[in-house]
C-alpha cells in the first residue's frame, strides 16, 4: 500500500528511492534522503559560458556542447582579417591548439572535436573562394581532396571526418549538394531552392537545411537522396547557427527582422517551436550540439561587433530536490 507523508497540507508519496520512470509533475518525499523531490521537463534556457581566445565571425565548428572545434573565420574589419586559428572546448574553457592550413572566413565545418572536417570559404584580399578541404585528426589538420564546387556561405553537416554533406552557398546562389565519404566529394541531388547564409545539421544521410537567403524561412530535409521541402522557421532569419538531427534539432540566432536575432526554435521532426532566447542577438556564429545540449560561439552581436560569447543550451527531464527556504 502506498504511504503518504503530509507537508504543509499536501499529502506526497513516501518512496524509498527516486523513481526509475518518473512522469512530467511527479513529486515525492524520498525517506532515504529525507528530502521532497519533483521531475518537470525543462523547454529549455540559454546561460553564459567562458568566451572564445579570438573573437571571430563566420567560423567553422563541430562537436558536442562538451567537446567542440572552432576554426578559421573573419576577425577585423580590412587589413588580414582571415583566421587560421582552431580553439578547442572542453565543456568549460577553450584552448588553442594547431592552425588551419588555409585562413578563411565563411568556412563550413562537420564532424567531431578529434575527427571534423573544414570545407570552402573565402579571404581578403585578394578576394579569392575556396573549394579546399582540410581533415583533423585531433592533433593537426590535413590537406585533402577538394570540392567539386568552390564556395563560401555555404552549409554542412556529418558525424565524422569521413562521412559529410556541403550544401548551398555562395556561386550562383548555388543548390549544389556533395556527399563525403573521406576520400573524395560526389556531387548528388541539389536543393530545391539554391541558396545562401543558410544553416545545416544531421549527418551526411539525414540533414536539415534552414532559412538563408532570400528565402529566410524555408526548411529543407535530405534523405540520402533527395531534399524535400518542409515546415517553415517562425522567424526566419538568414546566418542563422543549429544543431541536432533531423527528427531533434535547434536553430538559434542569425540575421531577420530585426536584423539581427536572438530566437531559438526548437525542430520536432515535423514543425518548428519557438523556445527562449539566447541572452544576446547574435548573427553567423557557429553552432555544436544537440536540440537539448547545444553551444553558441562567435558571430556578429548588433550593430555588427565581432564576437568571442559562448553561450550554452540546456533542455529536458530534470529531477529536483526542494528546500524550505
Amino acid at each position: 500500500m502506498t504511504t503518504y507523508k503530509e507537508i504543509r497540507g499536501t499529502n506526497i508519496e513516501v518512496l524509498a528511492s527516486d523513481p526509475s520512470n518518473p512522469v512530467a509533475g511527479q513529486v515525492w518525499y524520498n525517506s532515504t534522503d529525507n528530502v521532497v523531490k519533483g521531475f518537470y521537463v525543462n523547454p529549455g534556457s540559454w546561460s553564459t559560458g567562458n568566451a572564445l581566445n579570438l573573437a571571430r565571425t563566420t567560423l567553422g565548428s563541430a562537436g558536442i556542447q562538451t567537446a567542440a572545434i572552432a576554426f578559421g573565420g573573419r576577425t577585423a574589419d580590412g587589413g588580414t582579417p582571415d583566421a587560421n586559428n582552431t580553439e578547442l572546448y572542453n565543456g568549460t574553457n577553450w584552448t588553442e591548439v594547431n592552425n588551419l592550413q588555409q585562413a578563411r572566413r565563411l568556412v563550413e565545418g562537420a564532424g567531431t572535436q578529434t575527427a571534423a572536417l573544414a570545407f570552402g570559404g573565402r579571404s581578403f584580399p585578394p578576394d579569392t573562394t575556396y573549394a579546399n578541404t582540410e581533415t583533423w585528426n585531433g592533433t593537426n589538420w590535413t590537406e585533402v581532396n577538394n570540392l567539386n564546387n568552390g564556395r563560401y556561405y555555404l552549409a554542412g553537416c556529418g558525424a565524422s571526418n569521413t562521412a559529410a554533406l556541403a550544401f548551398g552557398g555562395n556561386t550562383g546562389p548555388s543548390a549544389a549538394t556533395e556527399s563525403w565519404n573521406g576520400t573524395n566529394w560526389t556531387n548528388v541531388n541539389a536543393l530545391n531552392t539554391g541558396r545562401p547564409q543558410l544553416a545545416g545539421t544531421g549527418t551526411n544521410t539525414a540533414a536539415l537545411a534552414i532559412g538563408g537567403d532570400p528565402s529566410p524561412a524555408i526548411t529543407e530535409l535530405w534523405n540520402g537522396t533527395n531534399w524535400t521541402e518542409v515546415a517553415d522557421l517562425n522567424t526566419g532569419r538568414k546566418n542563422a547557427a543549429a544543431a541536432g538531427i533531423t527528427t531533434a534539432a535547434l536553430a538559434f540566432g542569425g540575421g531577420g527582422t530585426p536584423p539581427i536575432v536572438a530566437n531559438t526554435e526548437n525542430w520536432n521532426g515535423s514543425s518548428w517551436t519557438e523556445l527562449s532566447d539566447l541572452n544576446a542577438a547574435i548573427s553567423k556564429a557557429a553552432g555544436a550540439g544537440t536540440n537539448t545540449s547545444a553551444l553558441s560561439f562567435g558571430g556578429n552581436n548588433p550593430p555588427d561587433t565581432i564576437s568571442a560569447a559562448t553561450e550554452k543550451w540546456t533542455a529536458g527531464p530534470l529531477t529536483v530536490t526542494f528546500t524550505d527556504s
